[in-house]
C-alpha cells in the first residue's frame, strides 16, 4: 500500500497526490484513480488525459453502433407502413 507523501492538489472532483511509489490522480466523479504509479506530476496529467481521450473514442463508437441500429430499425418501421 503506498503512503502518502503529499497532497499537490485536490478539488471537488479531482486529487492528485504524491505518494511513496509514485502520483496518484483520483476522479471523485467516477470514484477510481485515473492514474498511478507516475513518476512525475506531468506523467500523471498525461496518463489521465489519455484515460480520458481513449473513454471518449469508446463513447462516441458505442454512440455510432446504437444510432445506427436505431436508425436501421426506424428505416424498418417506415418501409413496413408503406
Amino acid at each position: 500500500m503506498a503512503k502518502v507523501i503529499r497532497r499537490v492538489f485536490k478539488l471537488d472532483t479531482l486529487s492528485l497526490h504524491e505518494c511513496s511509489d509514485g502520483y496518484y490522480l483520483y476522479d471523485y466523479v467516477i470514484g477510481m484513480n485515473i492514474s498511478m504509479r507516475a513518476k512525475t506530476e506531468q506523467d500523471a496529467y498525461i496518463e489521465t488525459l489519455l484515460w480520458y481521450q481513449k473513454k471518449l473514442q469508446d463513447a462516441k463508437s458505442d454512440y455510432k453502433i446504437l444510432n445506427d441500429k436505431v436508425q436501421n430499425f426506424i428505416s424498418h418501421i417506415g418501409e413496413e407502413e408503406d
